[in-house]
Order: structure tokens, then C-alpha cells, then sequence
């Protein structure tokens, strides 16, 4: 296969998809019902329990409607596991007695409005006692999920991640089914020699090949489509109004003098961004060194495998926090071992990376309290500087991913309330058991924050 050595980067590839899922199921819909009246406040109390009692109703297993209808066994499976919860029985019980009230209150005389006003009262009181059990109520949260044997698994696809940064190769296997969830199933870390790969170049791609295809062979990956991950430290991020700009080319004047490399050695790739109204007329420019991305693509060609793309590691993942996090102002820092990379920016909108002249490995002392107060203090003062120089205000919180999480905190040692770790977002659906994994080789304490980025880069970009 000879690989097109044009970058590919910040790309989903829809066209993924449609060649490993060619049949998408649709996904279980119950929960999305229960939500969409649960928090509609244009209904009235009066109907929100109408609706509460046909959904139930619906769930239950009735010997009649079984005979009339027949039901999926994959429906069945489920409404049996859901008729046999104490839980749910004791529910059922609450809500009989609502109904058993609303009868006796019916039969009332008309005239009696006094002792009806009454027994509305207590109606209602139970009606919502009853409405939160059930909103609260453990069903209809994600949890309850259809058997695992249930789901095809002829449709799952195993993909091979690739990350390098500070001179450490990760390697691992995924599994991603059709619902997007992710599953780790091998994995090894290497440390890579400078005469390999050096601090900006791919020296020895040979070399570099045979290294990944020994790995390929180990974690069962010939031939699986493989999604490169590198460190932020590689890239450069600025937003331009497309007014400003004569042309969107990596010739425009403008386009090149926000490249930190010379004109000669830029690769730019370009993203509109200009489906929201108010991104309108921007575009985001993603700058990278020429012969950098060509010793890569020189490697890839070598192994000969189907690539989904070449990807910065904190792109995608700042784009995975803006839609969960609704604020005027994001910001994200990579923490490396030589630099820290901040991202500011906002949904759609302009998105800019500053470069930290520092990263863990200098507060890495003996004290791993001291060394991260040390740290987190001078990256926050550094954040400040850079929103006042920009007249944006700081948000409430920065969040932060990369090896240094890893380096700086352990069980003992949190991070500064300022602070918040992308894995407390769930970015992505994911299973990583070390223990429970055939192969798992690694040469550093800790990779849970990497995976972390890792996997919900992969789960963007699919």
C-alpha cells in the first residue's frame, strides 16, 4: 500500500466507519425515552406521572401481552432482568398504592370538596415521594446495559494505538465495539534511543519499522488499522479570522508568521470552523514541521498497514472537553517532560497552544509533595500571564493531562484545587486492567493518564 504522505491531522474519518461498520445497530433507547420527560419542564406534574406509569407499565411481563405480541429475546432478557429486582418490586408496590388513592379519592361525592382537597394533598405527596424514587431510580441509568453476549461481535474492530513523546514508544491494542466503548487488551512501553528517533526528527526509520512490526507481532496487530498519536509538543495551534487571511494556504503571509519554524519546513493543515454561528469565518491552522511528519510517513510506508491518521495528542481531547464543558473560556495543559503545552480556546471557536518552557523532569526531586507544589504553582502563575496578556478572564478550572500527571502525583499526592485531571471528565468509555491483560510491559511507575488521553483521542477520532 503506498501511503499518501500528505499529514492527516485532527481528522474523525467518517469513512472509517462505514468500512469496519458497514451494519450499525441502533442503540437501546430506554433510557433517552425515560430522560426526555424526566427533565422537560413543559410538562405538567399530572402528565409526568401519566408518562411515569405507561413506561412502566410497559416494562412489566404480562402472560397475556406475551401470547398477542412477539417479543425480541433480547427485549425479553432484559424486561426479565428488570421484573426480577426487589428493588423495582418494592417500586411497582409505591406506585399501585398512588393508584389505588387516585380510585378511592374518585369515588368521593362531588360535594365533599373539603375532604377531596385533602386526600389531594396527600396525592400529591405521595405522587412525588414516588416521582423521585424513580427518578433516582437505578434502571434507567446507564448501568443497566443489554448481556454482553447480546452484542454482535463480528462488528468490533481491533485497532493498534501508537504514542510517542519523550523518547517513550506506547504501543497497545484496542478493541472498539459499536457503541464506541473501548477496550485495552495488550500493551508495552519502550524507551527510544536518540539515534532512533531524535528531539525533532525520525532518524533511523528502518529501524523504527522494525521495531513497531516486532511489536505488531506481539500484541496481534498485523494488519490492523493503526491510529498515530504524537506528543503536543510537535505541534502548533492558532485560529485566524478567515478575513484577515487572503488566501487559506500555507503560502499567505499571515499563515506563516504564526509558524515557529522556517517557511521552507512548515506543513500546515487547516480546519474551518464554520458550523457554528458564532465560529463563523474562522479557521484553525495546525503547524508542524515538514521533515518531521515525512520521517514518519517514510516509517509508516515501511510497515505497510492501513493508517487512520497522524494525530497531536491534545487536539482532539480539548475538542472531547468543550462539548461536556459549557464555559466561556477552556483551558488545557500537556504536561511533558521538557515543556508544557496550554491550549485556550472554546467549542468551535478560537483555539490557540502557548508553549511552557518547562516541564516535570525540572521539579522532579526526592520530596514528589514539594516537586508538584513547585510545579502546579509556576504552570498556574504562567496560565494567569497568558489570559491577562490575552484580556480574557481565568476560568474556574484548568485542566490538566499528559506523563506529568503521572511523574507529579500519586495516592498520596493530589493536584491543587485549580486543577482538574481530563480523566474525571470520562471522555471516553474505556476498560484498562493491567492485571487482567496477557501482555502488559511498561517502564514507567504509572501510564494511567496517558491511556486516559489516548483513548479519548481514539474516540474522537472514530
Amino acid at each position: 500500500m503506498k501511503l499518501n504522505k500528505s499529514l492527516h491531522i485532527g481528522r474523525t474519518l467518517n469513512k472509517f466507519k462505514k468500512m469496519f461498520y458497514p451494519d450499525f445497530l441502533s442503540k437501546f433507547k430506554l433510557k433517552n425515552t425515560l430522560e426526555s420527560f424526566f427533565f422537560n419542564p413543559d410538562l405538567s406534574q399530572t402528565k409526568r406521572y401519566k408518562v411515569i406509569l405507561d413506561k412502566i407499565d410497559k416494562l412489566k411481563l404480562d402472560k397475556i401481552s406475551n401470547k398477542k405480541v412477539k417479543k425480541s429475546k433480547k427485549f425479553n432478557s432484559l424486561l426479565s432482568g428488570i421484573s426480577q429486582n426487589k428493588e423495582y418490586k418494592k417500586l411497582l408496590k409505591k406506585v399501585n398504592k398512588f393508584k389505588l388513592h387516585k380510585i378511592f379519592i374518585q369515588k368521593f361525592n362531588k360535594n365533599k370538596k373539603n375532604i377531596l382537597n385533602l386526600q389531594s394533598d396527600n396525592l400529591r405527596d405521595i405522587f412525588f415521594r414516588n416521582y423521585n424514587l424513580i427518578k433516582k431510580f437505578k434502571i434507567f441509568e446507564n448501568k443497566l446495559k443489554l448481556p454482553k453476549n447480546n452484542i454482535n461481535k463480528k462488528y468490533d474492530q481491533k485497532i493498534g494505538l501508537i504514542f510517542y513523546g519523550d523518547h517513550n514508544l506506547i504501543i497497545a491494542s484496542a478493541i472498539i465495539d459499536l457503541n464506541n466503548n473501548i477496550e485495552l487488551s495488550a500493551l508495552n512501553e519502550l524507551p527510544i534511543p536518540s539515534t532512533i528517533i531524535g528531539d525533532s526528527l525520525v532518524e533511523d526509520s528502518s529501524e523504527l519499522a522494525n521495531i513497531l512490526l516486532d511489536s505488531f507481532t506481539l500484541l496481534d496487530l498485523v494488519n490492523s488499522p493503526l491510529l498515530i498519536v504524537l506528543s503536543s509538543s510537535f505541534f502548533n495551534i492558532h485560529t485566524f479570522f478567515t478575513s484577515d487571511l487572503k488566501q487559506i494556504s500555507n503560502s499567505d503571509s499571515k499563515v506563516q508568521s504564526k509558524s515557529p519554524y522556517l517557511p521552507a519546513n512548515t506543513l500546515v493543515d487547516f480546519l474551518r470552523m464554520a458550523d457554528s454561528k458564532s465560529a463563523k469565518g474562522l479557521v484553525r491552522t495546525i503547524y508542524s514541521k515538514k521533515d518531521f511528519i515525512q520521517s514518519w510517513t517514510d516509517t509508516l510506508e515501511i510497515i505497510n498497514t492501513p493508517i487512520i491518521g497522524i494525530v497531536p495528542a491534545s487536539a482532539h481531547v480539548f475538542d472531547s472537553i468543550t462539548e461536556k464543558i459549557k464555559e466561556e473560556i477552556i483551558v488545557l495543559l500537556d504536561i511533558e517532560s521538557t515543556q508544557t503545552t496550554v491550549l485556550i480556546g472554546n467549542k468551535l471557536a478560537e483555539l490557540n497552544t502557548y508553549k511552557l518552557p518547562f516541564g516535570y523532569s525540572l521539579y522532579i526531586t526526592d520530596d514528589l509533595g514539594k516537586s508538584s507544589k513547585s510545579y502546579f504553582e509556576r504552570a498556574y502563575n504562567s496560565v494567569k500571564i497568558i489570559m491577562k496578556d490575552t484580556n480574557q478572564e481565568l476560568p474556574k478550572n484548568i485542566f490538566v493531562m499528559g506523563k506529568g500527571l503521572d511523574e507529579l502525583l500519586n495516592s498520596e499526592i493530589s493536584l491543587p484545587r485549580e486543577f482538574k485531571p481530563i480523566s474525571d471528565l470520562n471522555l471516553a468509555n474505556y476498560l484498562y486492567k493491567p492485571k487482567n491483560m496477557q501482555i502488559h510491559e511498561i517502564v514507567s511507575k504509572s501510564i494511567d493518564n496517558i491511556i486516559c488521553s489516548l483513548v479519548s483521542t481514539l474516540s474522537s477520532c472514530v
